[in-house]
């Protein structure tokens, strides 16, 4: 190659230019101001032509900044600052990113990614409506941040004769055909391989016994559990499932009118496989929708776990 004093035989995708991220303060919490910094070194053997940085925010999908710095010289060095505010609601893992693009050949395009990330605790908040909360032990505490939902529950088993959980609900909305769905994101706070977390559906999920009772759960390591109640009696006595467990993973639950079909994804919900379809004969008109969460301590006492949940959506099919 010639004309940019690109050496011949230079593999551009083991290449790149440096690209790092800090803040002031190193681990700000939600509310903050900060102050990012990003430094773009062209430590490549080439220079970088019509390169764009792109500065984006925590839980942003767009850039906060876009900063054209043309044509970047072997061994040129540039740094950009940006300040925003922490949002109040922020938790979880959140990352201030910079993201350069540059051409390499003329022709074709390469990019650089940079990003500090820290993780920011969540705290039980409450949630906001139209969500409601109930809980069928007494440790149960809720969160809502941004479009995430968290729950922190005790509670000794989730099937048979037992129903111990926390739960965030919407009321009535799930119609006579209806798709609901939501990402498992993480569930933290105990060791026992069956506490689990997920998404259920009934007539009254504060009153399970009032029939059309389904759930469909990720364990923390036994992998998925679609259970439903066949009689109305507001027990979970049907069991699908099984396989290994993955953090995270969409699920979703398709109703059509007494007919409950479990999927899952761990692609983001670009594939579905299906768990089981089951017929629940007590589903009848506008169910409650919610997600829900339990320890399954029986034989870890005391423990709780917290379960986070992203993208909720109860939509019609």
């Amino acid at each position: 190659m010639t004309g940019m004093g690109i050496p011949d035989g230079t593999q551009f995708d083991t290449l790149g230019p440096t690209l790092t991220v800090t803040t002031q303060p190193a681990e700000p919490a939600g509310g903050d101001t900060v102050t990012a910094t990003a430094v773009l070194t062209n430590d490549c053997p080439f220079p970088l032509r019509n390169a764009v940085l792109h500065l984006i925010d925590p839980g942003a999908t767009t850039a906060a900044k876009t900063i054209p710095l043309g044509d970047l010289r072997r061994g040129a060095k540039t740094t950009r600052r940006w300040e925003t505010a922490m949002p109040a609601d922020v938790a979880g893992n959140v990352s201030f990113t910079a993201h350069v693009v540059f051409d390499v050949d003329g022709h074709s395009s390469d990019c650089a990614r940079s990003a500090k990330t820290f993780t920011v605790p969540y705290e039980p908040n409450e949630v906001r409506d139209p969500y409601r909360t109930f809980a069928t032990t007494d440790d149960a505490e809720f969160g809502q941040y941004g479009s995430q939902l968290v729950i922190w529950a005790g509670g000794r088993d989730f099937s048979g004769g037992t129903d111990e959980k926390g739960g965030i609900l919407l009321p009535a909305s799930a119609a006579e055909s209806s798709v609901v769905q939501v990402k498992t994101v993480s569930l933290t706070g105990s060791d026992n391989p069956t506490a689990k977390y997920g998404i259920a559906v009934a007539n009254d999920l504060t009153a399970p016994e009032k029939g059309g009772y389904a759930v469909l759960t990720m364990s923390k390591s036994f992998g998925l559990e679609f259970m439903t109640d066949s009689d109305g009696d507001g027990r979970l006595d049907t069991w699908a499932g099984g396989g290994g467990s993955t953090h995270p993973a969409w699920l979703r639950l398709v109703r059509d009118g007494t007919s409950c079909t479990a999927y899952s994804s761990t692609n983001s919900g670009l594939s579905w496989t299906e768990v089981a379809s089951v017929t629940v004969p007590s589903a009848s008109g506008a169910m409650d929708a919610g997600v829900v969460a339990s320890a399954v301590n029986l034989n870890y006492p005391g423990t709780t776990v917290q379960a986070v949940f992203d993208h909720f959506t109860v939509e019609e099919a």
